[in-house]
């Protein structure tokens, strides 16, 4: 795995890059208030057969933290990630996308679906989650997250990511100090508390919301979902996969909110499966 940092419209971006060039592009997406280091167990794993990018999304990890102005970052995100496809010219790609990354990802193919041939959600409550059911979750993250983006520690970092696992065991130690010195460097707490109090009015976000328009998503989609995700629920997963026109779901059991690391070998097999049971056109 190598690391890359470009500009895009401005904004230095970094990157979490492997494999070939010539490859199927696969681009990883992390959730909101995140680094691509959520994908630290998929990205070598992945890389003999496609070019993996993991980039950092908008405002997060250690990318630039430009101001929102008092709106919701979905906006933002998008058209920063269009402008990085189109940077790298990746003319055919597959997304995936976990939590806050997955409605990005969404957002991306309605944006340019000629350009995403496959893609996978992962646990996204961004995606599925019902107007109330969203509401709630931003409220707790809202009370989870604020101390500790505040004045971060090695222990709160290791134990908010423990909570979001049904193994704490599972959480790859390397990543830790990673986030730790993400979330410690300077506006990354100002930018997610005012995209996440955005976030919590739905007239704001309306415009970004998917489950109003789950039956536009016509390309062949992957859906990934830890059984006992707690702020994910499975069953609007459920719900939505049979509005879907091309979408099939995989559970995975004993499993919380980031099965790409707590399982992460079925994973990456599953994964891999999705993307090549038919021919890759090339690009």
């Amino acid at each position: 795995m190598k690391v890359k940092f470009i500009e895009i419209d401005g904004v230095m971006t970094r990157l979490l890059v492997e494999g070939k060039e010539t490859n199927m592009p696969l681009l990883l997406l992390h959730g909101y208030g995140g680094t691509a280091d959520l994908w630290f167990r998929n990205i070598d794993a992945l890389s003999d057969q496609f070019y993996v990018i993991a980039p950092d999304l908008y405002g997060s990890g250690f990318n630039d933290k430009p101001s929102l102005g008092g709106k919701p970052s979905h906006g933002f995100a998008v058209k920063h990630l269009c402008a990085l496809i189109e940077k790298l010219n990746l003319r055919s790609l597959a997304l995936c996308g976990s939590s806050y990354g997955a409605l990005i990802a969404c957002l991306t193919y309605l944006a340019m679906p000629e350009r995403v041939a496959k893609l996978i959600i992962n646990g996204s409550g961004s995606t599925f989650n019902s107007d109330e059911q969203l509401t709630a979750g931003i409220s707790r993250v809202l009370e989870v997250y604020t101390p500790l983006l505040k004045e971060p520690t090695l222990a709160s970092v290791r134990a908010t990511m423990d909570a979001h696992c049904y193994d704490p065991a599972s959480v790859p130690e390397e990543i830790i100090p990673v986030m730790l010195t993400a979330y410690a460097m300077p506006g990354t707490f100002e930018f997610w508390l005012e995209g996440i109090h955005a976030m919590g009015n739905l007239d704001n976000i309306r415009p970004f919301r998917i489950l109003d328009r789950l039956e536009q998503i016509e390309v062949e989609t992957l859906v990934l979902w830890g059984r006992q995700d707690k702020g994910a629920i499975y069953e609007s997963a459920v719900a939505a996969i049979d509005r879907m026109p091309n979408a099939r779901l995989f559970t995975f059991e004993n499993c919380g909110h980031k099965p790409m690391f707590e399982h992460a070998k079925t994973y990456n097999d599953v994964v891999r499966t999705f993307l090549t049971t038919e021919a890759w056109p090339g690009q």
